[in-house]
Formats: C-alpha cells, structure tokens, sequence
C-alpha cells in the first residue's frame, strides 16, 4: 500500500491563512502554493494532501506552537498518514517548536508521525529587523495602531466618512485595473474592505483584536531570543530538516523604479532591507557545513553575507540541508511576485522572481517531503 502524506503548511508573521469570503476579493498567504503542491504530487502518483493552518497573529513562539498542534488535531488523526511541516518565516519556527524534545510532553501523539520540516526565509538565528522594531516598543505601538484603525473602519456604526473613504479607495483600484497598472497588496486589500459582508467584518475585528492584545512576537524574534530558543529547542532525532534561503539584491536608487507606480513599495523594501542589517554583530550565526556555504556563495557571490530577503539576513535562514537558494524577497516564495493578475506581489525588490523559480522551488520541497534526494541549483 502506498504511503500517504499530509503537508502542512505554517504562516509566519500574522499567522492568517486567508482573509475574505470572496473568492475574487480574497487575501491569502500561501498564494496558489497549496494549488501547485496538490497538482504536483498528483502528477507524480503520490497520495498527499495539502492542508494551510492559522496560529495567533503576533503572539510568542511558545503559544503559536500550540496554534499548530490544534490546527493539526482536525485532520491528523483520519490516517496514519506521514506528517510534514512546512513553516515561513516565523513559521519555521513554530514547526521547529512542534516537533522539538522541548515540547514532547504536551505534544499530541501525532507528532511523533512527523517525517521532515521545511523552512522558508526563517530567522533561525534572529533578525536586527525585530531588534529594530523592538527598541523603544516601536513595534508594539505601530500594531496597536494598527488594530484601533481597523477596529474604527470595520466597527459596525455607520459612518459616512469612512465608508466614504473605503468607496474612494475601491475606486481608485478599478481605476488603476483599468489603466492596466500591476496589481499590488493596497488594491487587494481596497478590494477586500469596499464590500464587506457581516462575516467578513466579524472576522477581521477578531483577527486585529488579538494583533492589539499580544504583540510578543517581535521580542521573541531577536537575535539574542533566538539564541536562548536554538539552544532549548533541539532537533527530533528522526526527522529530516531541510531550508529554502532567499535574498533580494541589496536596492539601489534604481530611477526606473523612482518612476513607476511600484516606487513607494520599493522604498518601504529598502527600509526594511537596511534595518535587517545582514552585517549586524548581533547576529551569532554558528559555523556552517561546507555544503551549506557552498549554496550560499554559488547563489549570491563571495559577498553573500551582506545579502538579505528585506526581512531576514539570508545567512540567518540556513538551518538543516539547503534544499533551494533563491533570488527573492521575503514574499516572493510563499507566491506573491511579479506576474499579474495570478500572481499579485506585496514586496517590490527587483529580484525579479517569477512562476518557472516558483515551481522549481516548490518541487525541491516536495522531493524533500517524500525523501527524493534534492540537487541544489543556485539562484533558480
């Protein structure tokens, strides 16, 4: 009997799996990644399912875990199917957590049928970002803000100036469709907040309010939490670990970008690019295998170092074997790139990644899920 698999896939910061109803107007992280992953192991005859679970927003490490463990429950207990999971970011994180000896004891019972983890552009060694963020509760005040904005545009009080400015914005967007400018993450969330139903509005408040309640996870990012989290979450012996690293050429004053409509994303790329600090002294990254070396400086030069995916220093994010190195931002691997209208990027970096480096990449985590040997082909 062949053997079946269940793919797990974990969000990182936000922890959502989508937003909306809607199938026209709906966000979700895991852009076509769970479409691709089931096309594919369909075409190669193997049983697998794909599932995408949710975990609090921005809360610690610790109770994000536990997120997973109870997404996991629903559907992990039907079979005695092989479990893998596959974490972004913070995700990676929260799937190393899952499967650690740390946790073994208020782990399910399932978790022992864990076979590998897969982490894409996770900060396993921390990100200055975080420490950015951290200093002075910048962060923790920008979230709150966040969650009293949206709390005053959703609330259920009719406001003619709000919906006022909600009808403005959807305008602008199809204003913009029309002039056939590349879609970006503002249209899609103009598009979610112009129509929305009971359901929806219940649904984000609840989502924002748990954003303005627990804004741990940032703290819990650093490189200095990090070290403390590495050293009391070991691997599960028997489970394989593999990585997908990105980085996004370091940005310039790029003037054919300074005059498109993609500008003010690109600034914001920049700025989150420089305060990842791939240099920082703060990052302790532990020596490397040479094979993991090798992937890095293939992909990005002698220099790759310096590089970073706009949130995490790309030498931050190797953890197990190098399953794929990509040139790419922090979005791009989970499918929000540059290719309208399937594909809708949330990150403007010039790395010009797009749907052959998308499938290339996946297919390597797919190999590795089912233990398929995978050869590393740098900067595909």
């Amino acid at each position: 009997m062949a053997t079946r698999h269940r793919v797990y896939l974990v969000p990182g910061f936000f922890g959502f799996t989508q937003m909306g109803d809607k199938e026209t107007e709906r966000i979700a992280y895991f852009q076509n990644v769970p479409r691709l992953l089931e096309q594919r192991f369909q075409e190669r005859g193997i049983d697998a399912r794909v599932h995408a679970v949710a975990s609090s927003p921005t809360s610690g490490l610790e109770a994000r875990a536990h997120d997973v463990f109870r997404e996991m429950a629903r559907t992990a207990n039907e079979d005695d199917a092989h479990l893998h999971l596959v974490g972004h970011s913070t995700g990676g994180l929260d799937a190393r957590s899952v499967v650690s000896p740390r946790m073994a004891q208020e782990a399910p019972a399932f978790v022992k049928r864990v076979r590998s983890v897969v982490s894409l552009c996770t900060p396993h060694h921390g990100t200055p970002l975080a420490s950015f963020f951290h200093q002075g509760n910048v962060g923790r005040t920008l979230l709150r803000y966040l969650w009293l904005f949206t709390f005053l545009t959703l609330h259920r009080k009719a406001m003619p100036l709000r919906t006022a400015a909600l009808q403005a914005c959807y305008w602008l967007v199809l204003r913009s469709e029309e002039a056939k400018l590349p879609p970006n993450l503002f249209n899609q969330i103009a598009r979610l907040t112009a129509h929305l139903s009971e359901n929806e509005r219940e649904e984000l408040i609840r989502f924002f309010s748990q954003v303005g309640e627990n804004q741990a996870l940032i703290g819990d990012l650093m490189p200095a939490s990090l070290r403390t989290f590495n050293a009391q979450t070991p691997d599960r012996e028997g489970v394989r670990y593999g990585c997908v690293v990105a980085g996004a050429p370091p940005p310039t004053l790029a003037l054919r970008l300074l005059l498109t409509p993609d500008a003010l994303l690109y600034g914001i790329f920049s700025f989150l690019y420089g305060r990842s600090a791939p240099l920082s002294r703060d990052l302790q990254i532990p020596e490397r295998t040479e094979a993991q070396t090798r992937a890095l400086q293939e992909a990005f030069g002698e220099r790759f170092e310096a590089w970073s995916d706009g949130v995490v220093p790309s030498r931050s994010q190797v953890w197990g074997q190098v399953l794929h190195v990509a040139t790419a931002d922090h979005m791009d691997v989970t499918g929000h790139f540059d290719q309208p209208p399937e594909y809708i990027s949330w990150l403007k970096s010039a790395s010009h990644f797009q749907e052959p480096q998308f499938q290339t990449l996946w297919d390597r985590v797919i190999d590795f899920t089912v233990g398929r040997p995978v050869t590393v082909h740098p900067g595909t």
